[in-house]
């Protein structure tokens, strides 16, 4: 006598397995995403610190530069070092970054709302950059990095980090220095993380994921 499984019992397996791969599967895909953004973001910190090396290698040392606070000062000393797919210039259109974004916590992001006070490029691995030019105590400007243009979430701490530019100790994660150059507590950049993500830059960096 032969034994098979009925109809019944098939279709019940099938609803058992679909449900559990309903639960699990956005979860994986979610923790893949994140650890793709995280090894994004350590590249990007190379690149930057790569091209910051070979700016000091022709300029000198960044206390010497002599630093305009526009934004000359990328086309000047960070620009031409960099591997440049395409040069947005300061183009009020989202040729190289999205239009708009948020915050971790969930609030708008000022980011981009005035395109024009950026310089943007892309670079060949699909990362864009914008820099900032700002004179607030050690710091000169900002770099922002979108790890994967303006491709969605467009939300800081997830795919878009920043870093602080300073005449002093270089290049350094959001999060890490304030513009005097001291030492920012855990528990504030913590705080910042789950709040508005600038400080997630120095968290993810330093932990090698999104803890968050």
């Amino acid at each position: 006598m032969k034994k098979a499984f009925t109809l019944a019992e098939v279709l019940l397996t099938l609803a058992i397995i679909g449900v559990v791969a309903a639960l699990t599967i956005p979860s994986v895909i979610i923790s893949t995403t994140q650890s793709q953004y995280v090894v994004s973001l350590k590249k990007a910190f190379n690149t930057l610190k790569a091209v910051e090396r070979e700016a000091k290698q022709e300029h000198g040392e960044m206390q010497y530069w002599g630093w305009q606070n526009s934004l000359d000062d990328f086309n000047t000393y960070f620009k031409p070092y960099f591997d440049v797919l395409k040069d947005c210039g300061t183009d009020t259109d989202d040729g190289c970054f999205a239009k708009s974004y948020k915050q971790v916590g969930g609030g708008a992001s000022t980011f981009m709302a005035t395109p024009s006070d950026y310089a943007k490029i892309i670079t060949p691995d699909g990362m864009a950059y914008a820099f900032q030019a700002a004179n607030v105590g050690i710091v000169r400007g900002y770099f922002y990095v979108d790890v994967n243009s303006k491709k969605l979430p467009n939300v800081f701490g997830r795919d878009v980090f920043a870093f602080l530019v300073t005449n002093v100790v270089g290049i350094k994660p959001a999060g890490s220095i304030d513009t005097d150059g001291d030492s920012i507590k855990t528990s504030d950049v913590d705080t910042d993380c789950l709040d508005t993500g600038t400080y997630c830059t120095v968290k993810v960096l330093g932990e090698g994921a999104m803890n968050y």
